[in-house]
C-alpha cells in the first residue's frame, strides 16, 4: 500500500513533464479514435452508396454473363416474366425486385460526343430498390413513362445539358447492329454516388428493349433485401436455380464491390499500423519519464533501499506511476475523441473545400460525394483506453528494475 501511495503523490512532483506526457498520449489517441472513425464511415458510406444507387443488396445474372459483366454483352441475358419475377418474390427477406438492362452507348449533345452507361427499369421495381427518386434536382422518375431520359447533374455539366435537352445514345444492337436512341432529357439527380452522377443514363426498360432488340429480355436483375437475411436468402436461390435447372445464379453486392472490398482491408491495416505508432508514442513517453526520474531520484532510491525496501516494491513505485500517467493519458485521449467524433459524427468534413472535387475518386472504385462522415465505435474507446494503461504498465517495467537496480550507498553518495 505504501508503493501504491508514493507511486501516486509521485504524479505530482513533476507536474510539467507529467502534463506534457500525458498531453502527448491523449493526443495520440484522439488521433487513433478520429482517424478510425473517418476511415469507417468512409467505408459505410461508400458500401450503402453502391447499395442504395448503382447495385443493390443482390443481383440475379446468367454466370456466363456474370463474367463479362464489365464489358456490358448482350448476350446471355434472362428472359423477364412474371412466373421468374413469382418466384424470386415468394423467397421470405426479398423486398425488392428490380429487373434492368444495362447496356454501352455513346451520348451524343450535337456537338460532343461521350461514352456512358445507359440502363432500362421499370419504374415501380426500380422504386423499390434504389433510393434515386429521393435526389432529383429538377424533374421527377414519372418522366420514364413519357420516354424522356434522367442523368446525373455531373454529366449533364459535362455534356452541357439542360432539362428538355435532346440527346442521342448511339447503340450496339442484339445483333451486333447500330442504332439510336433520341430522348429528351426529363429529369437531372444529383445523389450521394458520383458514378451514378456522371455515367449513368436511366430510361424506361421498354424503350431500351425495342431499340436493342432483346424482347422481353435483361441483363440483371436487382434485389433489395432485409438486412442480415443476405447470406440466407443468397443460398436459397441458388440452391432453387439449381434445382430447377435455370440457368441463373445470385450473387452479393460484395462481388460487384471488390474494389471497396480491397479497400476496407487497406483500411483496417492502415489503422493498425496508426495503433502502433499510437503505443509506440505512448511507450516512449512513459520510458522517457521513468528514466529522468530514476536519474532525479537516485538519492532518494538510495535511502529507500537503505531504510528496508526490497527491489520490488521500489520497482512498484514506478509502475504505478507509469500507470497513474497512462490512464490520465487514456482519460484524456479519450475524452479528445469523444469531442472530436462528435463533431465529425454531425459535422462531417468537406474534402471538396479542402481538396476540390472528389470525382476522382469514382476511379478506384470509392463512391462518395463531397462530405465524410464519422461513425460511432464506443468498444474502441474502451479498447484503446484499456490497451493504453496495460501498455503503460508493461512499458515501465523494464527501467522500473533498472531504477530500482542502483546500489543503494552509489545512489546516496554518487549523483
Amino acid at each position: 500500500m505504501f508503493s501504491i501511495r508514493l507511486g501516486i503523490k509521485n504524479l505530482s512532483r513533476h507536474k510539467r513533464r507529467n502534463f506534457i506526457t500525458i498531453l502527448v498520449i491523449g493526443f495520440a489517441f484522439f488521433g487513433y479514435l478520429f482517424v478510425e472513425s473517418m476511415m469507417d464511415g468512409l467505408t459505410d458510406m461508400s458500401f450503402n452508396n453502391i447499395k442504395n444507387f448503382e447495385i443493390g443488396d443482390m443481383q440475379i445474372a446468367h454466370p456466363a454473363y456474370w463474367e463479362v459483366r464489365d464489358d456490358l454483352p448482350l448476350e446471355n441475358i434472362i428472359h423477364w416474366n412474371k412466373e421468374l419475377e413469382d418466384h424470386i418474390r415468394q423467397i421470405q427477406g426479398v423486398t425488392g425486385v428490380s429487373p434492368e438492362l444495362k447496356f454501352s452507348a455513346n451520348l451524343n449533345n450535337g456537338i460532343d460526343e461521350m461514352s456512358v452507361i445507359g440502363l432500362g427499369i421499370v419504374l415501380d421495381y426500380y422504386n423499390q430498390v434504389y433510393k434515386t427518386e429521393d435526389y432529383f434536382i429538377t424533374g421527377s422518375m414519372s418522366v420514364l413513362a413519357e420516354n424522356k431520359a434522367i442523368i446525373g447533374d455531373r454529366l449533364a455539366k459535362l455534356m452541357d445539358l439542360q432539362m428538355h435537352d435532346y440527346i442521342i445514345l448511339l447503340v450496339r444492337t442484339r445483333e451486333e447492329t447500330f442504332n439510336t436512341i433520341e430522348v429528351e432529357v426529363g429529369g437531372i439527380i444529383q445523389t450521394l454516388n458520383p458514378i451514378v452522377n456522371s455515367r449513368i443514363v436511366l430510361l424506361s426498360l421498354e424503350t431500351v428493349q425495342r431499340a436493342l432488340h432483346t424482347e422481353n429480355s435483361v441483363t440483371n436483375i436487382s434485389l433489395k433485401i432485409h438486412p442480415g437475411k443476405e447470406e440466407s436468402i443468397l443460398a436459397i436461390l441458388n440452391q432453387n436455380f439449381q434445382q430447377e435447372n435455370l440457368p441463373l445464379r445470385a450473387y452479393s453486392w460484395k462481388e460487384l464491390a471488390k474494389n471497396l472490398i480491397i479497400y476496407s482491408r487497406m483500411e483496417k491495416q492502415a489503422v493498425a499500423a496508426i495503433m502502433s505508432v499510437v503505443l509506440l508514442i505512448g511507450m516512449i513517453g512513459i520510458v522517457n519519464n521513468i528514466v529522468l526520474s530514476s536519474l532525479e531520484r537516485k538519492s532518494e532510491i538510495g535511502m529507500m533501499k537503505a531504510l528496508g525496501m526490497k527491489e520490488g516494491e521500489i520497482v512498484s513505485v514506478f509502475m504505478v506511476e507509469a500507470t497513474g500517467i497512462g490512464i490520465l493519458g487514456g482519460l484524456a485521449g479519450c475524452l479528445l475523441g469523444f469531442v472530436g467524433v462528435s463533431w465529425l459524427v454531425n459535422k462531417g468534413i468537406d474534402f471538396m473545400a479542402l481538396y476540390g472535387n472528389l470525382m476522382d475518386w469514382a476511379q478506384y472504385g470509392i463512391p462518395i460525394m463531397d462530405r465524410v462522415y464519422g461513425v460511432w465505435n464506443y468498444a474502441t474507446f474502451s479498447y484503446i483506453f484499456f490497451l493504453g494503461v496495460i501498455v503503460a504498465l508493461l512499458s515501465s517495467v523494464i527501467p522500473a528494475y533498472w531504477a530500482a537496480s542502483k546500489d543503494p550507498v552509489e545512489a546516496i553518495y554518487r549523483r
